[in-house]
């Protein structure tokens, strides 16, 4: 049981993980750029958002495969909204509207 949801967790890293839109190349590029010295500051707050949507979609991933996830997924949703933390990426929020 154990092995299957380490599994499913695995492969849902490797997936986001190789996705390589545009705006996750331009990421990486800014952060090189930052590397070298050459990264605006406009620049890096860019990528760090594109970022910070990269951990998000991968939180929404782990936390369906965890275990007791229909207990835990809304305890945590709950903890999150009471303190203002947002969870959920912008690609899911515009597919609410």
């Amino acid at each position: 049981m154990l092995d299957g949801r380490v599994k499913k967790i695995v492969v849902f890293l490797k997936e986001k993980l190789t996705e390589e839109t545009e705006s996750s190349r331009a990421m990486l590029r800014t952060y090189s750029d930052f590397l070298k010295g050459e990264a605006t500051e406009e620049d890096l707050e860019r990528a760090n958002k594109q970022l910070n949507e990269i951990l998000k979609d991968l939180s929404l991933g782990l936390m369906a495969v965890i275990p007791l996830a229909p207990i835990t997924i809304p305890m945590i949703a709950k903890f999150a909204k009471k303190h203002d933390i947002d969870l959920l990426p912008e690609w899911f929020k515009d597919s609410l509207k």
